[in-house]
């Protein structure tokens, strides 16, 4: 197990990634202040908690006769469990500002945590990433493979019956890897059918969409289930 990607945590109090985040999820320049406040309970929080682990788990080969042309890594990253908590107290005080505030930074930080993957698997292997499968995206990764693949990976992240991960920012996926300089990552959503996922980074995203609607407004039962909150 590896502490989370420093880099991308040294970055995370700068204005440069919040008001980054601020601006994509539409909140007004009165709430910067508390938008600071709240990533600075954070941090220290995800300095202790946050990591990522890896493992081959499979490669495959043009030819008998050749080296292994692609393989395919199993990875997941968290924020741990602290920031779950941080986010149960804000709710239980009816602070749901707050609340999203922290889903937004927490999503934003795991979205930089990719390209921080990417980087290391380039610099510290002959390897660098094609491109990524999500369970449950594909046929060929179904997620009934989430449960095993947590238990080979890290006891510190586990599923409940709906696949729900805890702690809840946590994030899994296979990464193909190969040797080949034609072939780059295009993003994570690259090769994704699926239009309605609510982390979607083209098209704007729902996320983005959904909490320019919603922020300081009282959640349905069902967005509260979404995001932990009931």
């Amino acid at each position: 197990m590896a502490a989370f990607f420093a880099n991308v945590l040294d970055k995370f109090l700068s204005p440069a990634f919040l008001e980054g985040v601020r601006k994509k999820f539409h909140y007004d320049e009165i709430q910067a202040l508390e938008f600071q406040a709240v990533a600075e309970e954070m941090l220290p929080l995800m300095r202790e908690e946050a990591f990522w682990e890896r493992r081959v788990s499979f490669g495959e080969k043009k030819h008998q006769s050749e080296a292994y042309s692609v393989i395919h890594e199993q990875v997941v990253m968290s924020l741990g469990n602290g920031v779950d908590c941080l986010q149960e107290r804000y709710s239980e005080r009816e602070l749901l500002s707050q609340s999203y505030m922290i889903e937004v930074l927490a999503s934003e930080l795991l979205l930089q945590g990719y390209a921080a993957y990417n980087h290391y698997i380039k610099e510290n292997t002959d390897w660098h990433v094609a491109r990524y499968h999500f369970l449950g995206s594909e046929e060929d990764f179904p997620l009934e493979m989430l449960p095993d693949l947590l238990k080979e990976l890290t006891p510190l992240i586990t599923c409940n019956s709906a696949f729900c991960m805890l702690p809840k920012k946590s994030v899994a996926f296979i990464a193909e890897l190969t040797q080949d300089d034609k072939v780059q990552c295009r993003g994570i959503c690259a090769g994704c059918n699926n239009l309605d996922c609510s982390n979607r980074m083209e098209d704007g995203g729902l996320v983005q969409k959904r909490f320019s609607l919603m922020a300081d407004m009282p959640l349905t039962y069902g967005y509260g289930r979404i995001f932990g909150l009931v």
